[in-house]
């Protein structure tokens, strides 16, 4: 966040509806550690249908919702689009997790507040309108799109299909630029298309373990200048010129790292931070495969904070990722290195500089989340330094 402040839609697709409940045996990973707190904690996160029941060998937890993997194939066959590319989708977006609706709902200037809604990642801003499409399409309300899982990958499908038309094959590969527009880009779709290639496999918050095997297709390559980023890992991938501040920082100014949590993808944040009506940005954004973009010069005042003090005192680094997400190794590592290379370009000390945005002073937000390791952060930026 700065300083001072400052949809297509289509005829209605009855074949593109959610699909009917059915009941999902209990898994072994939840039967076996299921306790009361865990059974609340997990409704309260979105386990609608759940019910608790005991039995000779304890506590097991039965869903009279259906599977995501059976969501997925519900959603494909009814909107004529790939199971694989919208698993490889999902992924992508939030790692086959359904994240609340507040985990992003647009709020001017909110760095987090995009306003992407469920694991299809569906927009709703004063600029852009998927979820409202979604709802057109399927004939669904838009809360049941942002609250229900089955429905917003039937609305994401739906969506989808309506961007490429009729010319819907099996084929992957001639579905790269309807995904490009769905993303808002040909980052995102090169995500995308990543997944696919090199496969994937979760276990997700509701015990369900998906896997999504590698697919033979050919990943379209683009590339940016790497040597145009003032950090030599990054590639450059600058923010729009309106979303942060000329300035002529040095180290006698820059005496913050500031680390921040996405609320969503790599390239959807990178795609944010790219929108002229964003009014947001960050200096570097990392992924959770390791990859480092720089959106905004290391001089230059990035508007992430919420304070306009700490914007200019700070270089600020954003993580794909949810806050209830657990970070990746490479996450970690890559992250760590770049600060490692802030703290020796900028004599910022490891201890007390190095902060999340939940200790800026006069910011309500918990970002970025219980599932950073501040030690462990702490530790790898000592050793890299």
């Amino acid at each position: 966040m700065r300083g001072p402040s400052r949809g297509r839609r289509g005829k209605v697709c009855s074949e593109c509806f959610g699909t009917t409940p059915e009941k999902v045996k209990p898994t072994s990973s939840i039967n076996s550690s299921l306790n009361r707190r865990d059974f609340l904690r997990l409704s309260a996160t979105g386990l609608a249908g759940a019910v608790l029941l005991e039995s000779a060998s304890g506590r097991v937890l039965a869903q009279t919702r259906t599977s995501l993997k059976s969501e997925f194939q519900s959603a494909a066959a009814k909107c004529k689009v790939p199971k694989e590319l919208l698993a490889a989708m999902g992924y992508v977006n939030t790692l086959w997790e359904m994240p609340p609706p507040e985990a992003s709902d647009y709020v001017p200037g909110d760095i987090h507040g995009r306003g992407a809604y469920g694991i299809m990642q569906l927009v709703q801003n004063p600029w852009e309108d998927t979820l409202g499409r979604a709802a057109n399409l399927t004939g669904l309300p838009e809360e049941r799109l942002k609250t229900e899982r089955a429905a917003n990958v039937g609305g994401g499908a739906a969506v989808l299909a309506n961007i490429m038309g009729k010319d819907r094959t099996s084929d992957l590969n001639s579905w790269y630029e309807a995904v490009a527009e769905y993303g808002g880009s040909d980052l995102y779709a090169q995500e995308v298309f990543e997944t696919l290639e090199n496969g994937a496999s979760a276990t997700i918050s509701t015990g369900e373990s998906l896997q999504l095997a590698p697919q033979d297709l050919e990943v379209p390559q683009f590339y940016t200048a790497q040597s145009s980023a003032d950090y030599g890992r990054a590639a450059w991938r600058p923010a729009y010129r309106g979303n942060y501040t000329n300035a002529n920082r040095g180290a006698p100014t820059i005496d913050f790292i500031v680390i921040h949590i996405a609320q969503g993808s790599y390239s959807g944040t990178i795609n944010w931070f790219q929108d002229p009506r964003a009014n947001v940005s960050a200096h570097y954004v990392v992924g959770r495969r390791g990859f480092v973009a720089q959106c905004v010069r290391n001089e230059d005042i990035a508007w992430h904070a919420g304070n306009w003090h700490y914007n200019r005192k700070s270089v600020s680094i954003e993580h794909a990722g949810y806050a209830s997400q657990r970070w990746t190794d490479r996450m970690y590592q890559s992250s760590a290195k770049l600060s490692a290379y802030l703290c020796r370009r900028f004599n910022i000390p490891v201890k007390n500089h190095i902060i999340g945005h939940r200790s800026v002073p006069g910011v309500a937000t918990r970002c970025p989340g219980r599932r950073f390791n501040r030690h462990r952060y702490h530790r790898l930026v000592r050793r890299y330094k």
